[in-house]
C-alpha cells in the first residue's frame, strides 16, 4: 500500500511536470500522448494532406489515407481549431512510392496509439467535441465537456468498418492507449480491440472501451468498464469474464464489479484495512447472428 500510494503521487507529479512542459496550450489533444522522437502513429482522416510548412495557406504537397504510416518528429508551436478541437501542426517523415518524405500534418488527422492485427489496422482518435448542456445542483445551466472517438478499421488501405463512443473530457482523458486480444471466446468474433482513457494517478477513473471486430469484418461496441482507485483508501474494480475465460459461459460477458474503502483499523504493516461496501455483476447476451449485446434480465 505505502509503495502504490508513493507510486500515486510520483505519478501525479511527473504528469503535472509533463502537461506543463507539452500540453498547456492543447488540452483537446492531451489523450494522444505525443512524448519524445520518432513517435509511430498511422493516418487517421479518410484524407489527410500534408503540407511543406505547418499552415494551410500553401497547395497540399502530398496525400495520405487512413491507415497510412507516418512518423512523428516535433511538434510545433502553431496551432488551428478544427471540429471544435484546438491542436499542433507536426512535423512527420512517412514514405510513399519508395521514397522518404517529410512534410506537416494537424495532429487531429493522425490517430492515437497504433493497433494491427495482421493486415488490419485499428485506427481511433478524437473525432469532434461532443459537449452537452445540463442544469446543475444550483438549477443553473452547465456544460459536460466530452469527446466523440471515431474508430475505424482499415485493411490494405480500405476502410472496413467504424464506430464511434464518447468519453469525458476530465482528467481521465488525458492519456489514451490500446490493445488487441483474441475473440475470447464469442463466436464469430475474430478480436476484441480495447481502448482505454486514463489520468494514470491516484482518484481518476479509467475508462475501458471494448469493440468486437467480427468474421466478416465488422466493428460491434461491447460494454464498457471503468476503475479507479486511492491508494489504501479507495478501490473501485470493474472486470469481465468473458467466454473463454475461468467460470466464462457461451455467448454471455458477466460484468463484476466491487468498491473497497479503508476502515478505520490499520494492520500490523500500518495500513489501512480495507472493507467491501458494495458489490454488483451483470450479465450481457452476445447474439453472434445480429451482433447486438443485451442485458440479460434476472
Amino acid at each position: 500500500m505505502k509503495k502504490l500510494s508513493f507510486l500515486c503521487l510520483l505519478l501525479v507529479a511527473i504528469s503535472k511536470f509533463t502537461f506543463a512542459q507539452s500540453e498547456e496550450y492543447y488540452p483537446d489533444m492531451r489523450c494522444w500522448a505525443m512524448y519524445g522522437d520518432s513517435i509511430e502513429r498511422y493516418v487517421y482522416a479518410d484524407t489527410a494532406y500534408i503540407r511543406v510548412s505547418p499552415d494551410t495557406r500553401q497547395a497540399p504537397m502530398d496525400t495520405l489515407f487512413a491507415g497510412d504510416n507516418l512518423v512523428v518528429l516535433h511538434t510545433t508551436q502553431k496551432a488551428i481549431t478544427v471540429r471544435g478541437l484546438r491542436g499542433p501542426w507536426l512535423e512527420v517523415t512517412y514514405q510513399k512510392n519508395g521514397e522518404q518524405k517529410n512534410g506537416y500534418i494537424w495532429q487531429g488527422l493522425v490517430s492515437l496509439t497504433p493497433l494491427r492485427r495482421g493486415d488490419t489496422k485499428f485506427i481511433a482518435a478524437v473525432e469532434r467535441r461532443a459537449d452537452s448542456v445540463f442544469v446543475n445542483e444550483e438549477q443553473r445551466r452547465d456544460t459536460l465537456r466530452r469527446f466523440l472517438v471515431k474508430v475505424k478499421a482499415v485493411q490494405n488501405g480500405i476502410i472496413k468498418s467504424t464506430t464511434s463512443f464518447i468519453t469525458d473530457d476530465d482528467e481521465s482523458a488525458n492519456f489514451g492507449y490500446g490493445k488487441i486480444m483474441s475473440g475470447l471466446g464469442l463466436t464469430n468474433v475474430q478480436n476484441i480491440v480495447t481502448l482505454c482513457f486514463s489520468g494514470e494517478a491516484c482518484g481518476i477513473p479509467s475508462y475501458f472501451y471494448y469493440l468486437a471486430w467480427t468474421t466478416d469484418q465488422q466493428l460491434v461496441k461491447l460494454p464498457r468498464k471503468m476503475s479507479v482507485g486511492d491508494a489504501g483508501v479507495y478501490y473501485h474494480e470493474e472486470n469481465f469474464i468473458f467466454p473463454n475465460e475461468k467460470n466464462g459461459r457461451p455467448d454471455l460477458i458477466t460484468w463484476e464489479m466491487s468498491t473497497e474503502e479503508a476502515t478505520d483499523k490499520m494492520d500490523k504493516n500500518g495500513d489501512y484495512i480495507m472493507k467491501i461496501t458494495e458489490k454488483g455483476s451483470k450479465t450481457y447476451i452476445w447474439d453472434p447472428s445480429t451482433y447486438t449485446v443485451t442485458e440479460m434480465k434476472k
